[in-house]
């Protein structure tokens, strides 16, 4: 694999700088930090610029809460000087590891995206009669700093940048292993961590059809003694190679007839149904958004573009007939 350097002085050019501020600032745009820098941008700017410069640049300490929709999540919120410094560095990596990364790993990719992994599963489900679904066992929570870092290490040769890239990585975690989950650079290099795994999949197992979303991946085969081989072969190099272990009761091997649950769906070769679970979930949502609408804490135009979000979102499926209902029951639904 071919070594790339001299990325680090990309990194801080005010150009790139500025590139990152815009994208952390579309997340952020209530937050008092996020004001503040846009107030003083061109101060805040060359500050950081001149941090990065020097490599005196140190990231600061995160805030924690947790979130339960659908399940118990601790979420990391860096400073937005962090967030700044996250979105340089991963605009750089970006289209090095673009060229990289297989074609049917669809999570926080440009062109890519939760939709479009979808509809490629169905496709696949339509040329194969059995699949193996497989869930990564905690998987943020155990990526193995040494580990990422030899594997960045082997792409790039740029010392500044992998020591920035260590920072970054070491910063909140547990006695070097996890990524702390809501940061970009976490999304981003979980896919660098599970990028030899997705070519060990693809050239050494040889396996035509292949989709990974973050930890959730499938692997679809016309034999299920195939699926069988794979599934020993996958356990050994994830445990040998990534310190990683399979979600024992998120695998299993069935066939398509039975449907494949998937990023939020149940999906089948001729039709995608959403989850009982998820449309629930949606329905709540939708119900606590009218109630801020009628108790005037959103405005009509924030209500209108809710509601439009998750009409989009089902429209994506085969869900005229539910979206038919709620419409005619004006959200009556027992959830």
């Amino acid at each position: 694999m071919q070594r790339i350097g001299y990325l680090y002085e990309q990194v801080y050019s005010f150009e790139n700088l500025l590139r990152a501020f815009r994208k952390a600032k579309k997340g952020s745009n209530k937050s008092i930090e996020a004001k503040q820098w846009l107030f003083y941008l061109e101060k805040k700017m060359l500050e950081l610029q001149k941090e990065l410069e020097t490599t005196t640049y140190k990231p600061g300490n995160f805030r924690y809460f947790k979130v339960y929709d659908p399940k118990e999540r601790l979420i990391s919120v860096a400073p937005f000087k962090d967030r700044v410094v996250h979105h340089a560095v991963v605009n750089i990596l970006e289209p090095v590891y673009e060229n990289i990364f297989i074609h049917d790993s669809y999570a926080t990719r440009k062109y890519k995206g939760q939709h479009k992994a979808v509809f490629k599963a169905q496709k696949f489900m339509q040329n194969n009669n059995w699949f193996l679904k497989c869930d990564i066992e905690k998987f943020f929570e155990s990526v193995s700093h040494d580990i990422l870092l030899k594997i960045i290490e082997n792409k790039i040769k740029d010392k500044k940048l992998i020591h920035l890239i260590e920072m970054i990585i070491c910063n909140g975690g547990n006695n070097g292993i996890g990524l702390p989950i809501g940061n970009l650079t976490s999304q981003f290099f979980a896919n660098v961590y599970l990028n030899n795994f997705d070519h060990f999949i693809k050239e050494n197992l040889r396996v035509r059809n292949y989709i990974r979303y973050m930890d959730d991946f499938v692997l679809f085969s016309n034999e299920k003694s195939q699926l069988k081989l794979w599934l020993r072969e996958i356990k050994q190099y994830l445990a040998e190679e990534l310190k990683l272990h399979l979600k024992s009761n998120a695998v299993y091997i069935n066939s398509r007839l039975n449907g494949l649950y998937f990023l939020g769906t149940r999906i089948f070769p001729r039709t995608i149904r959403i989850k009982q679970e998820n449309f629930k979930r949606y329905i709540r949502r939708m119900k606590k958004r009218k109630y801020e609408y009628r108790t005037n804490q959103i405005t009509e135009d924030n209500f209108l573009m809710s509601m439009n979000s998750y009409f989009a979102l089902m429209a994506q499926y085969n869900t005229y007939n539910l979206r038919k209902k709620i419409m005619e029951n004006d959200l009556g639904y027992s959830v």
